[in-house]
């Protein structure tokens, strides 16, 4: 009998960690990982919130919020302020803030680049946007691109994880690591970062009735220099999810 209770024990405590492992895993890229990664996005309650009150203005409305993530330094790589809000929007709201990035940048489809210029730049950034080849990023109707900004300059970046199917959760951070990247990209890199959470996909096949994950964070960025922006999900940079994050003088 006793055998018995030692093996159920056994069993109890191996499910127990299989649990436990895959909250870490879910929770990868998100809270979870912030807050237990020093090298990552650190989480205060410091700064102000003028830039992304901005940007929200120039939104418009939105669904409800899920969360939010007060905002603070990455070690200084990259100044962080305001709040970094997740919330819900619309496949218009989507696709008129991602326009609007179009309208606003220039773009050079050779280079497969995009610039952008002036003291306050807002890019929207969608993750697989729908008839958009799978696990990569798009910026003014460009997958991958290089991303280029001035030195100085006050970033609100929009992020819309537009993904549909189980597992299909991406978010993005920016990072001055090159590829190649491990499987387990975020737990290899120990330059500082700033970014946004990993975001569920869409609920609904239909992409123009579902909703989307929204995050968003403002951000000033550094001195000049080559950085990378990142899908730190599981397996998503390791096959290509990434682009060139260039700070121009």
């Amino acid at each position: 009998m006793k055998k018995e209770y030692i093996i159920a024990g056994i069993a109890g405590i191996v499910a127990i960690g299989a649990l436990v492992a895959a909250g870490m895993f879910h929770g990868y890229g998100r809270q979870y990982y912030l807050n237990n990664n020093p090298q990552a996005l650190r989480i205060n309650n410091g700064g102000s919130s003028s830039g992304n009150d901005q940007a929200t203005a120039n939104r418009g409305q939105h669904g409800p919020t899920p969360g939010g993530i007060t905002g603070g330094t990455a070690n200084g790589m990259m100044e962080n302020y305001g709040r970094q809000d997740v919330r819900q929007s619309s496949f218009s709201d989507a696709m008129r803030l991602l326009k609007q990035t179009t309208d606003s940048a220039r773009i050079n489809k050779a280079k497969n680049q995009v610039t952008f210029t002036g003291d306050r730049i807002e890019i929207a950034m969608a993750a697989v946007q729908p008839n958009f080849p799978d696990t990569t990023f798009e910026v003014a109707g460009l997958v991958n691109p290089t991303i280029v900004v001035p030195a100085g300059s006050a970033v609100t970046l929009d992020f819309f994880n537009m993904d549909y199917g189980g597992g299909m959760n991406h978010g993005v951070v920016i990072t001055p690591d090159a590829p190649p990247y491990p499987v387990l990209s975020m737990m290899g890199m120990p330059g500082s970062l700033v970014g946004i959470p990993v975001l569920p996909p869409r609920q609904l096949e239909d992409a123009q009735e579902s909703s989307y994950y929204e995050g968003s964070i403002t951000f000033r960025v550094p001195a000049s220099g080559t950085y990378y922006y990142l899908c730190q999900y599981y397996d998503h940079a390791s096959k290509g999810m990434y682009g060139r994050f260039i700070v121009a003088q």
